[in-house]
């Protein structure tokens, strides 16, 4: 063998070297930056996952506070309604008591044969609404008991008096049927500013809620 012939397989044999090193240098760069690029996208993943359930628990409290508050605003629109009607009740009642007019007494007289306590007490209709009701909002109402017990006793009793012609004009009817007809409207009105305390109320934070 010549020496051209030795030189050139000695020069062969680096190249392939060369190859074969460069070559497997390059399948571990390679790989390590697979490896890195995995890497990177199971932490983008997880980030991910972790943004999603955070939004999906946000939606979670969002929609049940949004359930929450239209079931609290039914529930006082119906309290609005009773109280709309136990206004009604006393109007008639009081001007029923005042006025001439036969089929007027007659009305009168019969809503207060009716028991007081149902009067003054919210119908079984009601009932469920009562769970959204806040204290003091059933404070108040139990408040309307001994004002409207007042008012029906003078009530009668300037009936009777109207009636049997005892009393003179001017003192009909009994003042003190004037006074807790006024004093009854106004714990009405209380009511009805608690509940809009109560639906204005700013609800708690999540993190109060947690």
């Amino acid at each position: 063998m010549t020496d051209h012939s030795i030189s050139l397989i000695a020069n062969l044999i680096t190249v392939f070297l060369a190859l074969a090193i460069g070559t497997r240098i390059g399948y571990i760069v390679a790989a390590r930056g697979t490896v890195h690029h995995v890497e990177l996208m199971d932490r983008h993943f997880e980030h991910s996952q972790r943004l999603f359930e955070c939004q999906q628990e946000i939606q979670r409290e969002t929609d049940a506070y949004r359930r929450s508050r239209e079931e609290l605003k039914s529930s006082y629109e119906a309290l609005a309604v009773w109280l709309h009607r136990l206004g009604q009740t006393l109007d008639e009642i009081y001007f029923g008591t005042v006025s001439s007019k036969q089929p007027m007494r007659d009305e009168a007289e019969a809503l207060i044969g009716v028991r007081p306590w149902e009067v003054v007490s919210p119908p079984i209709s009601t009932a469920a609404a009562e769970f959204y009701w806040s204290a003091d909002v059933l404070r108040k109402i139990r408040e309307l008991h001994g004002p409207y017990a007042q008012f029906v006793r003078h009530t009668r009793l300037a009936m009777l008096q109207t009636e049997s012609g005892d009393a003179p004009m001017p003192s009909r009817p009994d003042h003190r049927c004037w006074e807790h007809w006024q004093e009854l409207h106004s714990l009405i009105a209380g009511i009805k500013s608690q509940a809009r305390e109560d639906l204005m109320a700013t609800p708690p934070a999540a993190s109060d809620r947690s």
